[in-house]
């Protein structure tokens, strides 16, 4: 189960958990939904009211009992309050036997009283205000599988979407959310789809002005809806073919979500399971007209043990209080559920710098490991609002999850801390007082650079070992990692051949029927003994064969000289002796002694001469 890094509380209830969402105006009342179906399972069809304000425990305050004939709750969203009671909007499918017919009353709305505090907590009332069908599709497969709302704005209106899920013809339907006092829910546009939406979202971006979000699984699209009249669905995004690998697979888009009005964030699935990517896209700006794309602002790949994403939830905590104000400086938290049955959060940064907008900073907070029995089928942030009054109790954000195959419900909560200005001077002037600004207690990370570091020491000592190989292939060290013993003989022999100045002294070989008069010079450059080197010729070998080469040691050696500097019977010396050897001729001439230095002959030399 989830670690103690974050408090959570756990519930199990007697049917199977396919939907939630928080109540947009309290924190602890978290509303859920599922079933069995049709009655064939035995299984209840039900919508439950949990209590979500102990951090150890959560309890079922209310809670009705569908009808069996009927299917079970796919999508669920809570909507605004009406009177004593909040308005509940589900996805529930007539019975089969209706859906024959051809009818297929889907969206329904339920009311949900105030939890009593004289009455049993279970025995608060839910009552089904309204079932409509706004679909046109005709399809018996068909289902509601996707119902998203306009987050609440003071005196504003809010707006409804949702999207088939199963069908032969695929569409959004767009819906009015009734005012208080009224249940019944009107479709205010459809859009048919070509492919069926893999997500959808909605957002209030003006007075009497919202925009729609939806994907497939390769392609990102808006739409600009007014008053009474609605734009066409435009095109922004479209997933990239791999121009490193050539291949036709590319990530699929699993779940997007509104950050701003400028920004949007989208999960998406690798092919064959390869992990999971985090998109954050600018949209792109309606001055572009149709033809604007959204740009790629930030990006990352989830942990590699989460091959695979089921789900995405965004809170902002720091929301604008109105339309009328721009979103400031605000730190977004991000949970990814993962196919293992985990949860991954994030932090994200959205950052203010004159007119300009940016998003960074998507920081890794933890990832909560086998959160559920089974995959997860939904996740949902509780709403936060700042408390204008500093307190000195800890303030969280809830983070709820719910299984379907464990039909359980999992409820985090994330601490929260005031964050603090950076001097008083920057508070000096700057208008009335801010609305204090809330951001994550637990500390986030970026990217490890565990694996770059780890890959620079393996290698760093990979060419330590190499050299050391090297240098005892060519004698020049003793045995460490016994690079001889396992390297051809070859390899030792070449050394030998191409380096043999690791010799202390080199002995000129007898003349042969190759020998060439230039051989002398060859030899010093093959031997790296150059000019520079003050070579100089001494004696001849003990064998009495041929002429040394020695770097020169005046203690070792006494004096020597350079050709110019030698007397002539000394050059005339040296020259008969290097003609006897085969080493010099007098068509070679003298140049090639520059620089060389030259012992006096005598001893051995002059009998090697005379002889």
């Amino acid at each position: 189960m989830a670690p103690s890094l974050l408090p959570s509380s756990e519930i199990r209830l007697d049917y199977p958990l396919y939907a939630l969402d928080f109540d947009p105006q309290d924190a602890n009342r978290l509303v859920v939904g599922g079933g069995g179906g049709p009655g064939r399972s035995g299984v209840s069809n039900k919508i439950s009211v949990l209590d979500a304000s102990h951090q150890d425990a959560l309890q079922v305050v209310s809670e009705v009992t569908l009808s069996r004939d009927e299917d079970s709750v796919t999508a669920l969203a809570v909507g605004p309050r009406r009177k004593n009671s909040i308005v509940v909007y589900a996805g529930i499918n007539s019975s089969q036997a209706d859906i024959q017919k051809g009818k297929n009353e889907h969206f329904r709305a339920l009311a949900v009283d105030q939890p009593s505090k004289t009455k049993a907590p279970a025995r608060a009332k839910i009552t089904e205000l309204s079932r409509s069908a706004l679909f046109s599709s005709k399809d018996p497969e068909a289902y509601q599988r996707l119902l998203r709302i306009t987050p609440p704005v003071a005196g504003q209106p809010q707006v409804g979407a949702i999207a088939t899920g199963l069908a032969k013809d695929a569409q959004i339907v767009l819906f009015d959310i009734p005012s208080t006092g009224t249940a019944t829910s009107k479709a205010r546009g459809t859009l048919e789809l070509v492919k069926e939406a893999m997500d959808i979202e909605i957002l209030q971006t003006g007075e009497d002005e919202w925009q729609l979000l939806y994907c497939d699984e390769l392609e990102i699209f808006t739409v600009n809806i007014k008053k009474g009249s609605a734009d066409a669905p435009r095109l922004i995004y479209t997933m990239p073919l791999d121009v490193t690998t050539g291949q036709a697979a590319r990530p699929t888009l699993r779940s997007i979500r509104y950050l701003t009005s400028d920004f949007i964030l989208a999960a998406a699935n690798m092919p064959k399971a390869g992990g999971v990517l985090l998109y954050g896209f600018r949209l792109p700006a309606e001055k572009l007209g149709p033809e604007g794309k959204a740009n790629l602002a930030i990006s990352l790949r989830m942990p590699r043990g989460v091959t695979r994403a089921t789900g995405m939830a965004v809170r902002n905590l720091s929301p604008p209080a109105s339309l009328l104000v721009k979103q400031g400086d605000s730190q977004f938290v991000v949970a990814v559920a993962g196919h293992d049955s985990s949860i991954t959060l994030y932090t994200l940064d959205h950052q203010t710098v004159g007119n300009i907008n940016l998003i960074a900073n998507l920081h890794i907070i933890t990832t909560l490991k086998t959160v559920h029995p089974g995959p997860i089928s939904g996740l949902a942030f509780s709403h936060f609002l700042a408390p204008k009054a500093v307190t000195m109790r800890v303030h969280h954000l809830k983070l709820a999850s719910i299984g379907s195959m464990g039909n359980t419900c999992v409820v985090h909560s994330i601490p929260l801390k005031k964050l603090k200005e950076k001097s008083a001077s920057a508070r000096r002037g700057a208008g009335p007082p801010r609305t204090p600004r809330y951001v994550v207690a637990l500390k986030s990370h970026g990217p490890s650079a565990a694996g770059l570091l780890f890959f620079t020491m393996f290698f760093g000592l990979l060419v330590c070992l190499v050299a050391q190989g090297l240098l005892e292939i060519k004698g020049l060290s003793g045995p460490v990692v016994y690079a001889k013993s396992y390297t051809p003989a070859r390899w030792h022999a070449d050394w030998k051949r191409r380096h043999p100045a690791e010799t202390a002294t080199a002995v000129i070989p007898p003349p042969s029927e190759e020998t060439t008069p230039a051989f002398l010079a060859d030899y010093l450059a093959g031997n790296q003994l150059s000019a520079e080197d003050k070579v100089v010729l001494l004696s001849v070998d003990e064998a009495g064969s041929g002429v040394k080469l020695d770097k020169h040691n005046s203690e070792q050696h006494g004096l020597a000289h350079e050709w110019d500097a030698l007397p002539p019977a000394q050059k005339n010396a040296w020259k008969r002796a290097l003609k006897k050897a085969g080493h010099w001729g007098e068509e070679t001439g003298e140049a090639i002694f520059k620089g060389i230095l030259f012992g006096e002959i005598g001893g051995a030399v002059g009998q090697m001469v005379a002889g």
